[in-house]
């Protein structure tokens, strides 16, 4: 009988010793120095190592199967897959650690559940694109109840789950502060992306040339001159993009974004004390307003003048990028804006754009790949949550309809958040008068989709047991659903070597 046989037998009767319902994975991991072969085994809220080794040895802790399983000379082991014994684990499997890209393509893969890490990596498998496939903000962990060590483990247990596993990454996404930046670094993560509009004064934008000019005498020696070096220039860069420093109207922009400056050469500081190698994105589409090309160049010229590599870069395009639906705005102005900040990034060199909200994003992913000449960062997110929504739809009805009744009633709350446009009335339904097998038509309205895109906090938190039971029961259909639509994404993306 094979390991993997033998573990499906013993998993059975654990099944009924422990009143869990356990699955058991055929991908396997082995270690030959050792005789130790690792099967991922699966409740529906915990994980487990089944273990096999050669001799009675406890290579993780807290194991909860005490009483070996000899089988030919070789023993049996269930341990609990938390995060200690994930750090002993990717010891003995290197592969497991998340690894930085560089500056290489690459997508992020957000799963805000932390259940279709697999789906993800499957999709991406067959496209040129890193896949970073733990990606979270401080925001989707708090509203999620989760932390940086959970995003992690979850993604590593997509790993664990492929037949092939490739090189990931792990992307602390819009840092505002150091305690999650070290949160970040105690858990691993590769890629930091920092967003420092928190310490951006916009509000500076309004002041009196009066008021501006109290402010500039104000100022310290050596922000002057800083200031200086690019005050009354012209910049030309490419083969003709001429970025404009005129005094007047560059100094509101110099004092937006110096604090900016510092914020990230004080963050990198303390990433440079803790690792040797990271990624780090600078996060610009948070702020108020369009990034213009000059902006871009001031802030990624300093920074290189200080000495900070960054591996990519996201500005604030023109247009709307609301939640889990299309762009919306002009697609020739988006267009011209990204050639302009692509010459920048040629100019400058050294890292890739990134674009953020991309989630749905279809109608400018073949521009955004042809302008970027397909080297660029896309950051995905919430519509794995939509599809996982939609697997409710079809096969628990009655809990899809207390999920949005649910959703209604925190609304106002959920919107805080985010930026969106839809109203009450464009998502209220008489959930009583839809049939069941109407449900999912649902998701074809993109104002819905937003509006149960933005719900997924709540709902968790609430229905955290129902759910579980059943994408545990439907892992399947739920995994073929998000590897469909991570599969459009890319085809958007990458369709010009199709």
């Amino acid at each position: 009988m094979s390991d993997f046989s033998k573990t499906v037998e013993i998993i059975k009767r654990l099944e009924e010793r422990m009143s869990l319902s356990l699955r058991v994975y055929s991908s396997s991991w082995y270690q030959e120095k050792l005789g130790m072969r690792i099967y991922p085994v699966k409740g529906e809220e915990e994980r487990y190592l089944g273990v096999w080794s050669k001799d009675k040895k406890l290579y993780f802790a807290d194991p909860l199967f005490l009483e070996p399983e000899e089988e030919k000379g070789k023993f049996f082991f269930l341990y609990p897959f938390h995060f200690k014994n994930y750090l002993s684990l990717s010891d003995y499997f290197p592969d497991l650690k998340p690894q930085p890209a560089g500056v290489k393509t690459s997508l992020g893969c957000g799963d805000r559940l932390g259940l279709v890490s697999r789906a993800h990596l499957e999709a991406v498998k067959n496209y040129p694109a890193f896949p970073v496939i733990a990606q979270q903000s401080p925001r989707e962990l708090q509203k999620m109840g989760r932390t940086f060590q959970d995003v992690l483990l979850c993604a590593v247990w997509g790993v664990l789950e492929s037949e092939n596993p490739v090189p990931f990454g792990a992307d602390a996404d819009h840092l505002k502060d150091e305690e999650y930046l070290r949160a970040g670094i105690e858990s691993g993560f590769t890629m930091y992306t920092l967003d420092g509009s928190g310490v951006a004064d916009y509000y500076i934008l309004s002041k009196s040339e009066k008021e501006l000019q109290k402010i500039f005498d104000s100022m310290s020696q050596e922000e002057k001159q800083i200031f200086n070096r690019y005050a009354d220039r012209t910049f030309t860069v490419g083969s003709g993009l001429e970025l404009d420093f005129q005094r007047k109207k560059f100094f509101p922009l110099f004092k937006v974004y110096f604090p900016v400056i510092n914020f990230v050469e004080k963050m990198n500081f303390l990433l440079q004390e803790e690792l040797s190698s990271y990624d780090l994105e600078i996060s610009l589409d948070e702020g108020e307003g369009v990034t213009s090309p000059e902006v871009h160049f001031f802030v990624a010229e300093e920074l290189h003048h200080r000495g900070i590599d960054f591996q990519s870069l996201a500005p604030r395009f023109p247009g709307s990028f609301e939640k889990a639906i299309d762009y919306e705005g002009n697609i020739q102005e988006f267009s011209s804006s990204l050639r302009n900040h692509v010459t920048v990034q040629q100019e400058i060199g050294g890292y890739r754009l990134s674009l953020h909200s991309g989630s749905d994003k279809f109608s400018i992913y073949p521009v955004f790949s042809q302008e970027t000449n397909q080297l660029f960062h896309v950051k995905t997110s919430g519509t794995s949550w939509l599809k996982g929504l939609e697997v409710v739809a079809h096969k628990n009805p009655q809990l899809f309809r207390k999920i949005y009744e649910l959703s209604e009633e925190e609304l106002e709350e959920n919107r805080k958040a985010y930026q969106i446009s839809f109203t009450r009335e464009d998502i209220h339904r008489d959930m009583d008068t839809i049939p069941d097998k109407e449900l999912p038509s649902l998701f074809s309205h993109p104002l819905i989709r937003q509006f149960l895109h933005i719900s997924y906090g709540s709902v968790w938190q609430v229905f955290k047991s129902e759910l579980s039971h059943l994408f545990f029961q439907y892992e399947e259909e739920h995994y073929r659903l998000v590897r469909e639509n991570m599969e459009r994404h890319l085809h958007f993306l990458f369709s010009l070597n199709k």
